[in-house]
């Protein structure tokens, strides 16, 4: 209701400025033909465009195999409309490289085409980042995804409305508008789900819930790249944060998502109990780690820390051993071997994703680091 009907266009926004915002160009006129940007520059803003595709096709690609596993009608709604968006969002990205002839290169012939044609074979287990290979296997990664990975998402458009490539500055604005939506309903979902279990009702239970956290949440920062990298995009004018600055915002926004959801599980294990009471009784149990005020610390929900399951990223924590506490899983004073590593991340993470195709590319890759080490 008051949903204008969908159509799959190219939507148009407005620059914040006709200014290059940051970097190397700043104060110049925005690139409006992709042959006015010169050396790795033309590259770099053809990758962060690809990648960007790549995102929403395989999300579609994703989400689709666990629709009609939804919690509730308005829940499978909220994926379907979420989908068609995200099919805009791709069909935006085509546009902002075939609207411009000037991708062609002498000797490498049409970047443009040869870059939709190569995102339109793309499958899970192909797609550039790798939160969008892993499989769903229940509606809980549909609604967890939602609320985790299309955050990072909302970030990546906001530094993008920078863009010193004025076309792709111009596509972020609408874009954002709709990826609003898919925020909301992740987070009310999610919200959803945990009063569900809070009640022992529905699918999942907390556990349930923290262990899709525990799967997604690493995949989302490494979305924005190394943590000490992201230099080159701003000095290019691609965007305005680097990858550090944006992801540790990103992180703490996540928190601050986890946490109205436990006040949610709280007040519907209590009812009658105040927010500012659940937030008391949370701040106790994160402190202590303890059965506070009749709520016990494995009945709430918890932020897994940042060094924990990660591939990509600082070197001082990429397939190293560390809980999802941020401890360094140690056995004689040396870090546990990577056959006790994997037991560990077998009852943390969940179970289905286990022997997935995405887990098995995790150890091929964990062999082949510490092989070149």
């Amino acid at each position: 209701k008051g949903q204008p009907p969908f159509q799959l266009v190219a939507k148009i926004g407005d620059l914040r400025t006709d200014e290059v915002e940051v970097g190397q160009y700043a104060g110049r006129k925005r690139f409006e033909r992709a042959k006015e940007m010169v050396g790795n520059a033309f590259f770099s803003a053809r990758d962060i465009i690809r990648a960007q595709c790549s995102t929403e096709l395989g999300s579609i690609q994703q989400h689709r195999l666990t629709l009609d596993r939804a919690v509730s009608e308005r829940g499978k709604f909220a994926v379907l409309r979420i989908m068609a968006e995200e099919l805009r969002h791709a069909y935006q990205m085509f546009w902002v490289l075939d609207q411009d002839a000037t991708w062609k290169k002498p000797g490498l012939g049409d970047v443009a085409k040869q870059t939709i044609e190569e995102l339109l074979a793309m499958e899970l287990g192909s797609h550039v980042l790798d939160a969008f290979n892993i499989d769903f296997n229940d509606f809980l990664d549909n609604v967890t995804y939602a609320t985790v990975i299309d955050l990072v998402g909302k970030y990546q458009l906001e530094m993008q409305q920078a863009f010193s490539y004025a076309p792709m500055a111009r596509s972020m604005g609408p874009m954002l508008q709709e990826e609003s939506f898919h925020l909301g309903s992740g987070r009310s979902l999610l919200r959803e789900i945990g009063q569900m279990a809070a009640r022992g009702e529905g699918d999942y239970s907390i556990e349930d819930m923290q262990k899709a956290l525990n799967l997604w949440i690493p995949r989302g920062l490494e979305m924005f790249g190394n943590e000490k990298g992201g230099e080159t995009a701003v000095t290019f004018g691609f965007k305005d944060k680097t990858n550090g600055t944006a992801q540790g915002e990103y992180f703490e926004e996540v928190r601050g998502v986890i946490r109205n959801v436990n006040v949610a599980i709280i007040q519907e294990r209590q009812p009658g109990i105040a927010r500012q009471a659940a937030h008391e009784i949370l701040d106790e149990i994160e402190i202590s780690g303890e059965r506070t005020r009749g709520v016990k610390p494995e009945e709430a929900l918890f932020m897994p820390d940042r060094k924990f399951f990660r591939k990509r990223g600082d070197e001082d924590y990429i397939f190293k051993p560390y809980d999802v506490k941020g401890n360094l899983l140690t056995e004689g004073g040396k870090e546990v071997s990577s056959e006790a590593y994997l037991n560990y991340l077998s009852g943390v993470l969940p179970e289905r994703f286990i022997g997935s195709r995405e887990y098995n590319k995790f150890l091929a890759q964990m062999g082949e680091y510490y092989a070149s080490r």
